[in-house]
């Protein structure tokens, strides 16, 4: 069994996108900070809860976060409604 790193975009609410399978979570990431298109410094950051989006959010202006979601239960995160967190994220997936 092997895992694989999905980039998905959260374009409303609870709903998302595969937007590419890559092998490796660094490549992902380096995917999305092309991808995203904004002047910000990116932040990889780990989502386990709701609540921690309410604490990134919080957190300075300057850095622009992209979730990485451990459970890979992204449905029950809506990236959306928040300004310094861009709604792509990196899930992880185990395959045969």
């Amino acid at each position: 069994m092997s895992q694989v790193y999905m980039v998905m975009y959260n374009y409303s609410d609870c709903d998302y996108s595969v937007v590419k399978i890559m092998t490796n979570k660094e490549d992902a990431f380096a995917f999305i900070c092309r991808e995203d298109n904004n002047a910000h410094t990116f932040r990889l950051t780990e989502i386990r809860k709701s609540e921690d989006l309410d604490k990134i959010e919080k957190e300075e202006e300057d850095v622009y976060h992209v979730c990485y979601i451990l459970s890979g239960k992204y449905n029950k995160f809506n990236l959306c409604n928040y300004d310094n967190i861009s709604s792509f994220a990196i899930v992880p997936m185990k395959i045969d």
